[in-house]
């Protein structure tokens, strides 16, 4: 199910059900940064403040924390949806057909689709991708990173049932590719378009100050 024709319904979705492998045993979306801000929360407060009418949450079966961190850090927030991804142990793909299908009982007609463990991607940017891919009417915007998209990305909803049919750890990279040239990309700025995914990373997190906006 999708919007009604010519409606516009903005739906945003935070994949946070990865297994964080790369960063066990800790956790990188638990990781806080130096105002005792969580990565998971300082994405998620991105696409709360964002135009997206809805913020569905993707988490694990196995991390009942991640939900309830959460709902403890937004109370009283209605504009906030959680999704279990029952299977997301078979990768990325199944927390993104999970999290569609939603964004589809919520009759979305777009979908901003955040990855969890991007936290310094801006309201400013997110607005700037669905005001862009409103305008121009494309199957998908995204941000400009040398000539190639990035995350987080913007899809109309005639890309969902494509999107529910990748299958393994991957998202909807080989449709951007199939898509080519009509990807709508958007500038952006490229300190925003960081992935916070190696211990490495985690310690450069802990570094950084509050969220701005």
């Amino acid at each position: 199910m999708v919007a009604e024709k010519n409606a516009f319904r903005p739906i945003a979705l935070v994949l946070a059900a990865g297994r964080s492998s790369r960063t066990a045993p800790a956790h990188k979306l638990m990781a806080q940064d130096a105002a005792g801000q969580t990565m998971l929360a300082r994405t998620t407060a991105a696409a709360l403040l964002s135009k997206a009418e809805q913020v569905v949450v993707v988490v694990p079966p196995d991390k009942p924390e991640l939900a309830a961190h959460l709902q403890a850090t937004f109370k009283n927030t209605p504009k906030l949806h959680f999704c279990l991804a029952q299977n997301a142990a078979d990768g990325l793909s199944a927390s993104l057909r999970a999290g569609i299908e939603v964004a589809e009982a919520l009759k979305a007609s777009t979908l901003l689709v955040c990855l969890g463990d991007m936290p310094l991607v801006s309201v400013g940017l997110l607005n700037s991708l669905l005001a862009e891919h409103r305008r121009y009417h494309a199957v998908a915007t995204a941000p400009d990173r040398g000539g190639r998209p990035a995350n987080p990305v913007v899809w109309e909803s005639t890309a969902f049932d494509a999107l529910k049919q990748v299958r393994g750890d991957k998202g909807g990279r080989s449709l951007l590719q199939a898509l080519g040239q009509k990807v709508h990309l958007v500038p952006a700025p490229l300190e925003e378009l960081v992935d916070f995914d190696t211990a490495e990373r985690l310690a450069a997190y802990a570094r950084l100050p509050a969220q701005s906006g």
